[in-house]
């Protein structure tokens, strides 16, 4: 009877390796569907160069699934060599969610930044760009496009819409990932 024992506690053991497999496996695959196939491809942190603001600049990204993979929060930091030697910084975070409409989908998120700024973003995937349409009205209005430009590599542009309604653009960057 002992023998019989063991094997039981065995096969449960076992049993218990197979289930919580499976799980792990599940949660990853509900990550990838519940965030999109596009952004799972810039899941990690991402380092390079670039000009902001005419500014010479080093721009440093991560994005990462979070809250049990209902989002994805991108950290992004901008460290810019203004004249004279002297570096700005500029920090935020956004947090986009997956969003099916229409039968399109879509991305909504919210942004905050390092100036004391909050504002809304409305993005879209195109190709192998994310572009993110971001601000208001009361703040700022700007477009952000993240484009994989090969395997392991991206590029990033940046305007901000003007009072006339023309869009100017202000940083340019072209990234890798770590």
């Amino acid at each position: 009877m002992k023998y019989f024992k063991g094997i039981t506690v065995t096969i449960a053991a076992l049993l218990f390796v197979l289930v919580t497999q499976a799980a792990a496996q599940s949660t990853q695959v509900g990550a990838q569907s519940s965030t999109g196939a596009l952004v799972n491809r810039f899941h990690g942190t991402w380092q390079g160069d670039g000009k902001t603001l005419g500014m010479n600049a080093r721009l440093q990204l991560k994005w990462e699934p979070v809250l049990g993979n209902k989002f994805v929060r991108l950290s992004l930091r901008n460290e810019m060599s203004a004249a004279g030697g002297k570096t700005q910084v500029f920090e935020g975070h956004a947090y986009y969610q997956r969003v099916e409409r229409g039968g399109e989908t879509r991305y909504e998120a919210r942004w905050f930044d390092s100036r004391g700024l909050s504002f809304p973003i409305n993005a879209q995937v195109d190709g192998e760009s994310l572009v993110a349409q971001w601000g208001s009205p009361e703040t700022e209005q700007g477009k952000s496009v993240y484009r994989l430009i090969e395997p392991g590599k991206m590029e990033v542009v940046d305007w901000v819409k003007q009072k006339d309604g023309a869009w100017k653009e202000f940083g340019r960057s072209v990234v890798v990932r770590e």
